[in-house]
């Protein structure tokens, strides 16, 4: 078999530490230069991304060789490292342990997008996607007798 078909999407959200403000709006664009060159780094492709003061959200396309948990934790420690080494934010941007990551259609991916564009008018008007906004919790959502995962995994 020469090629396989695929069509990972992938929507990633995750905190600054403490959920503190410390992406500063007036370096905001560099971050975002920042977190797309390092999803091109790592193979991925960048079809959204954008990052309100204490938090931050990917929309991206993967191949199938990428392990995802690898990938986005190579996203946020790279990104961080170089935003407090290039931008010397007055704050070190740090990033708190997790994220939330969802698979998605390819026909989702505008609406999503249009979602992270829209950021702060969501922030502003209080009207969040409890999905897309989620980033930890303590629930177990698999489904009962499913086999779920290994502590970890």
């Amino acid at each position: 078999m020469g090629h396989a078909f695929h069509q990972l999407y992938y929507h990633f959200a995750w905190a600054t530490a403490g959920r503190r403000a410390l992406i500063d709006r007036a370096w905001r664009p560099q971050f975002l230069e920042i977190l797309n060159d390092e999803v091109k780094k790592r193979g991925g492709y960048s079809v959204r991304h954008n990052a309100m003061p204490d938090h931050a959200h990917l929309l991206v396309r993967l191949p199938p060789t990428l392990a995802v948990s690898t990938f986005i934790g190579e996203v946020k420690g790279a990104s961080a490292f170089r935003v407090n080494r290039d931008l010397a934010p007055r704050s070190k941007l740090h990033w708190q342990e997790g994220y939330g990551a969802l698979t998605l259609r390819k026909d989702e991916l505008d609406k999503v997008a249009r979602y992270i564009d829209g950021q702060e008018t969501h922030h502003g008007k209080g009207r969040l996607s409890v999905l897309l906004e989620t980033m930890e919790t303590e629930d177990d959502d698999w489904p009962e007798g499913s086999g779920k995962p290994p502590e970890g995994g």
